[in-house]
């Protein structure tokens, strides 16, 4: 697991202390499964639309921070990641729902979002519409974080050679421009951080929550998690 810097930071700090976490996301079975390329197709499209119903509120939270962000260049910038996820990710699930025969619209209609993933983006949007800004991009930063590390590590199991079934995903989220943007976003907390140190202790709880919904998110697409049913 590597640290965003090598100087002492907010997101440095952060990230050193969802270690367990992040180690537990990659024991996960789908994370292993997603490595060697054994995960079960039906259980990777599954998450696929489950992050399709995440990513689109994920970026209206992402751009809500933005708008109420202190310093105009930096919350262009958020504002750019927020629609560069829409558009950026939202060709990769199209792109991978075709290569099954499906489609990305047919897939989200039908089946609703996850508990799990309801959970997580509307504490994120509370975060963004209510809280300070550095408490609302710190929330926001794990799922920078832990797709980064994961695609780095996983996308060194590819070869020139050897088809994988999930290379495109790797890919994209071991992609070093991929990397830039989450230390680019990491820099604007660690900045707020250093300006607002009356709200870091309020940035590590949502970072921390948010890392925890990380690992669940992940475990709701291996177990197939629902809406329960009346009795």
């Amino acid at each position: 697991m590597s640290r965003p810097t090598d100087v002492a930071s907010f997101s440095a700090d952060a990230w050193t202390a969802a270690a367990p976490w992040y180690d537990a996301i990659r024991a996960h079975p789908f994370v292993t499964g997603l490595a060697d390329g054994t995960l079960e197709r039906k259980v990777f499209l599954r998450y696929i639309a489950d992050d399709a119903h995440y990513l689109s509120r994920y970026a209206r939270a992402l751009a809500t921070t933005a708008a109420r962000w202190p310093e105009p260049e930096q919350a262009a910038v958020l504002a750019r990641f927020a629609a560069g996820a829409v558009d950026a990710e939202r060709l990769l699930h199209e792109a991978l729902f075709a290569e099954a025969g499906s489609s990305l619209h047919d897939a989200v209609g039908e089946v609703e979002p996850t508990p799990t993933c309801l959970a997580y983006v509307n504490t994120l949007q509370a975060d963004a519409a209510l809280a300070p800004a550095g408490v609302a991009l710190a929330g926001l930063l794990p799922c920078f974080r832990v797709y980064t590390e994961v695609g780095r590590e996983l996308v060194t199991v590819l070869s020139d050679t050897d088809a994988h079934p999930y290379e495109a995903w790797l890919r994209t989220y071991g992609d070093p421009a991929f990397e830039a943007d989450t230390r680019r976003a990491e820099s604007f907390a660690d900045e707020q951080a250093e300006r607002h140190p009356g709200t870091v202790a309020g940035m590590h709880d949502a970072y921390a929550r948010a890392t925890r919904f990380e690992w669940m998110f992940w475990d709701a697409a291996w177990r197939g998690e629902s809406w329960p049913e009346p009795a």
